[in-house]
This record gives structure tokens, C-alpha cells and sequence, in this order.
């Protein structure tokens, strides 16, 4: 893949990935696929390539069937993706590592960057990150956390807004299940224990840049992402919210039951990172 930096952008889910994703696919000097979250590596652990081929082609449809929309830019950008899931679903077709490198480098040129971002590749074991680290001579993981409860509550309201019912009994409903263990899903993303401890073996940590939703869009640290990437640092439009979620305060009882769950995720953040965001440290007070 000539001298492109293979970046990896590995979570987590509702931290930012999407607003880092739209600001590295416009930078001249980075190629990423019109397809955001490719999912290879976690279906790749799995084995169930049949159920993404599924779901990817319910996405092209979904694509398909906006075109054309009468804008002849969105038009544009809704074509550029249909082409994108047909190639990536000839690669998940027949899945390997060498087909799955090569949709990345496609027409990407004299890029510095190529690169997928999928969040759920933060619930990977050690064994997919070593092998993911081992698939050009320079690789590179971005791993982004939000504050713990921030981020739970968020994913909630994500998930219960897809589903039938009333958004606050429906999300009532899945915090329980979180707390009570019967989320495996919703869990696994919110482990930033244990995808800091797999990082931790299996990564050389000059590779691997750890930050926070909180900060992620000041000017430092976008510029220190481009300097890690090794990419001229160029200016984002860092007060744009990506995929606002539905509004929806938690009640004082969901906020103390998930705070007392989440506690280790605190602590063990506190204990890789040491400093720690504003929001983070409000929080964490109220477990004190």
C-alpha cells in the first residue's frame, strides 16, 4: 500500500467518530471510503459476514432509493456511497485481509492517510488489533472517549429512538437492562477498562492517540491529530454537532444508578489518562 499511514479510528461509539470522520474524508491528504463504519473486523470475529452483507445492502437501497433528490450535490455525494457499498460488498463477499486493504487504497493516489472508522472496533480482542497493526509498515489508532455517562445515556437514546414505543419508557427500559447486565451490546461500548487494557497489550502506544469528545474539537487538539497523522494541520469547523441525539434528561435515580455502575470506567480512565475533562471530574464527584 506504498507509504500511506493505515489509520484506524476505533471508537468510541457516540464520541465523536462520525465529526472525525467528515473532518479527515475532506482533508486533501487523507483518502477515506465513502462507506464510514465498515464493520470487517468485528464481523471478521464473529464469522457472521452474512448478516452484514445483509445490512449493507439494506443501506445502498436506502441510498438508492433517495436518488435523485433534486440536489444535484447531495446527488452527488448519495452516488458516490451506492458505488462505495457495491465494491464493499464484493469484499465482504469473499472477506480477506489483502481485499479488505485494497478497497482502502483504491484510487487513493498520493494520499498520506487511508483509513476506516467503525466504533464498534473498540470491543475487539487483543488478537484483531495485533492483526490490524500488522497490516501496513505504519499504522495508527485513534481511540475518542466521552464522558462515561454522557456517552451511555447518549447510546440509549440512540437505540431507543429506533425502536417502537415512547422514548422514555423505551430508554427506562434499556438503562435497566444495561445496569442489569443484559445488554451485552450497549455494555461492551462502554467498557473503556477493557479497550484501554487490549490497547495497552497489543499496540506500541506511539501509535495510538487517546482523546476526548470534550476536547475534540478545539483547535490544539485537531491539530494534534494532524501531527500524528503526519498531515498538514488544516482548520475544522469545530462547533458543528454531528448526529445530536434526541433531547431527553435522565431522572435523578437513572443518573445515581448508572453513575455507581460506571464507576470503574472512571477510575480506570483517571488512572491511564490522569487529567481528565471538567465533565468528567463533575461526575465523578457525585460518586464520591
Amino acid at each position: 500500500m506504498g507509504d500511506a499511514t493505515l489509520l484506524f479510528g476505533i471508537g468510541a461509539a457516540k464520541a465523536g467518530t462520525t465529526w472525525l470522520y467528515r473532518f479527515l474524508a475532506a482533508h486533501p491528504e487523507v483518502r477515506l471510503p465513502a462507506v464510514k463504519e465498515l464493520h470487517y473486523f468485528d464481523t471478521a470475529e464473529t464469522g457472521k459476514f452474512d448478516r452484514q452483507i445483509a445490512r449493507m445492502r439494506k443501506e445502498k437501497a436506502r441510498r438508492t432509493g433517495r436518488l435523485p433528490t433534486g440536489d444535484e450535490k447531495l446527488d452527488r455525494r448519495l452516488k458516490r456511497e451506492v458505488w462505495a457499498y457495491n465494491r464493499w460488498l464484493n469484499v465482504i463477499a469473499d472477506p480477506s485481509d489483502a481485499a479488505y486493504v485494497d478497497f482502502l487504497t483504491h484510487n487513493a493516489g498520493d494520499a498520506r492517510v487511508v483509513g476506516d472508522i467503525t466504533p464498534a472496533y473498540a470491543t475487539l480482542s487483543e488478537v484483531s488489533l495485533t492483526r490490524m497493526a500488522g497490516l501496513a509498515d505504519k499504522t495508527r489508532f485513534i481511540y475518542l472517549m466521552r464522558d462515561p455517562l454522557d456517552r451511555l445515556w447518549s447510546n440509549i437514546r440512540m437505540a431507543a429512538a429506533r425502536r417502537a414505543g415512547a422514548l422514555r419508557e423505551t430508554a427506562g427500559a434499556l438503562l435497566d437492562k444495561v445496569v442489569a447486565g443484559e445488554d451485552q451490546t450497549i455494555t461492551a461500548r462502554s467498557n473503556y477498562a477493557l479497550t484501554l487494557a487490549r490497547v495497552n497489550a497489543a499496540l506500541d502506544p506511539r501509535t495510538v492517540f487517546l482523546g476526548f469528545y470534550e476536547t475534540l474539537f478545539q483547535p490544539e487538539t485537531v491539530a494534534r491529530i494532524c501531527d500524528f497523522l503526519g498531515i498538514t494541520p488544516r482548520a475544522a469547523k469545530t462547533q458543528a454537532r454531528v448526529l445530536a441525539g434526541e433531547d431527553l434528561t435522565m431522572t435523578e435515580g437513572q443518573r445515581a444508578r448508572a453513575l455507581a455502575w460506571l464507576a470503574p470506567q472512571y477510575d480506570a480512565v483517571r488512572g491511564a489518562m490522569g487529567a481528565l475533562p471538567q465533565r468528567w471530574t463533575d461526575n465523578m464527584e457525585a460518586l464520591a
